[in-house]
């Protein structure tokens, strides 16, 4: 017969988002507990004499103590008890309760108290007819023409030029020793290295300080290294490059012909590559636009809504953005500590600086939680399932290992919100007031609000 003990609860508001329940089981209901617990205890004890579960009560305190019944009465009365304290009380926990019992009168039953940390309440702001403006899908000619032209770039091959200098575009073979402060450095020295001059393929200002060179020349590069460098020793430092340029070569395009097309791609014409190459390009155009939509919605719902935020839910999240750097300098195979050297800061300095960052993920995770109660939008198995290939092909891994994988860590609660959250958001920008700006606007001011 199920056991449902009657208690009495109270709740006393400790903080914004901390709470402490009160809840009195009576003497006759823990007695009932003690008595549930015993026939429990009963099977899994083989006492001398007795067959499982037919040992007297009285033997079994004798024998195993009843302070054994008394523990295993708790373990299964307590957590049923406050389950039944928090539906009734509609709270909302986000972390494990800190127990504290009291059997100090025996004949009042037990007490107890749950001291746990709770979402917080929150008066939703008018979250539909957010105003935002966004950028029209617009894709040029030129910047069509601009992408098969890098297509041409990757197939062009490289010819030696002997009659004139280097110029950007060459591509260039040498060698190189280099110092700061006439000492050298790691990676400062390289021989018969052969690298595109181009800027952004070099050290900033590298590539123009090559042009005009001639093959077998020697000449002086001098660069200051950016101020956040990952190496603190070069950080903001200007460095004096010795290079020796050994061969010069130049790309050939090869000619955009229906041939070319067909050598690249599974397109046969140069004219179904353009329209691909279009289609692509308008794609990521549309991409990006919603991308900046979507945070100019959660800007503005995190500026129209104010709450306080569980402390617990902040420190996790903290916790998970160092974890995540962590994971990050041990998949590119460097050492934390270079990480934490190269930011001029200790682990502890580390969470400090991501602390806003958490919050602000914590605060954006509870509001389109709670936009997601008031819509009545939830998540179905198919939703589950898509998102569980994409979470497999990320990390190549088959279906049932990612499954396996999410039982062993976080389950798969966290599938379950992250879609969510995702359709919740896919929501308000289905609601936003998106007006779009001139094609031709700068950036900075088509994504203002």
């Amino acid at each position: 017969m199920p056991f449902h003990p009657f208690v009495t609860t109270s709740v006393h508001k400790l903080a914004p988002t901390e709470v402490e329940l009160e809840i009195q089981v009576s003497p006759a209901d823990f007695a009932s507990a003690q008595d549930r617990a015993f026939r429990k205890l009963a099977t899994r004890y083989r006492l001398p004499g007795f067959r499982p579960g037919h040992v007297p009560r009285r033997i079994f305190e004798q024998q195993v103590g009843k302070a054994t019944i008394d523990h295993q009465a708790l373990e299964d009365l307590v957590p049923e008890v406050y389950a039944k304290a928090v539906k009734e009380h509609r709270l909302e926990p986000v972390d494990r309760p800190h127990f504290d019992l009291d059997r100090s009168e025996a004949d009042q039953g037990v007490r107890i108290k749950a001291t746990v940390a709770v979402r917080p309440e929150i008066a939703l702001a008018d979250y539909r007819g957010i105003p935002v403006l966004g950028i029209p899908t617009v894709v040029t000619d030129e910047d069509v023409e601009h992408s098969i032209d890098s297509l041409r770039k990757k197939a062009a091959a490289l010819e030696p030029v002997d009659d004139r200098p280097v110029q950007l575009g060459d591509h260039v073979t040498m060698d190189y020793t280099a110092s700061v402060d006439g000492q050298p450095f790691e990676g400062g020295h390289a021989e018969q290295q052969t690298t595109e001059v181009a800027p952004g393929r070099l050290l900033d200002g590298f590539a123009e300080q090559l042009v005009g060179a001639v093959r077998g020349e020697s000449r002086k590069v001098t660069i200051t290294f950016a101020t956040e460098h990952r190496n603190p020793q070069l950080a903001g430092k200007q460095a004096l490059f010795d290079v020796m340029i050994h061969e010069i070569k130049q790309a050939v395009l090869p000619d955009l012909d229906d041939d070319f097309v067909r050598q690249i791609s599974d397109h046969d014409s140069v004219a179904t590559l353009r329209a691909d190459v279009r289609r692509r390009l308008e794609a990521v155009a549309e991409s990006r636009n919603r991308e900046a939509v979507q945070k100019h919605v959660l800007d503005a719902l995190l500026e129209r809504n104010d709450f306080p935020l569980p402390d617990v839910l902040v420190n996790r999240e903290v916790h998970n953005l160092v974890a995540d750097a962590k994971a990050y300098m041990a998949r590119i195979d460097r050492p934390w500590e270079e990480y934490l050297a190269a930011k001029g800061v200790d682990e502890a300095q580390l969470q400090d600086e991501y602390r806003a960052e958490a919050e602000r993920r914590v605060k954006t995770a509870l509001l389109l939680d709670e936009i997601a109660k008031q819509e009545n939008i939830d998540v179905t198995t198919a939703e589950i399932e898509r998102e569980l290939d994409k979470l497999a092909r990320a990390y190549d891994k088959s279906r049932d290992q990612m499954i396996d994988i999410l039982r062993k860590s976080t389950g798969f609660g966290a599938i379950v919100d992250t879609v969510r959250q995702g359709k919740t958001l896919d929501f308000l920008v289905s609601q936003a007031e998106v007006t779009d700006v001139p094609a031709a606007a700068p950036a900075a001011e088509a994504l203002a609000t």
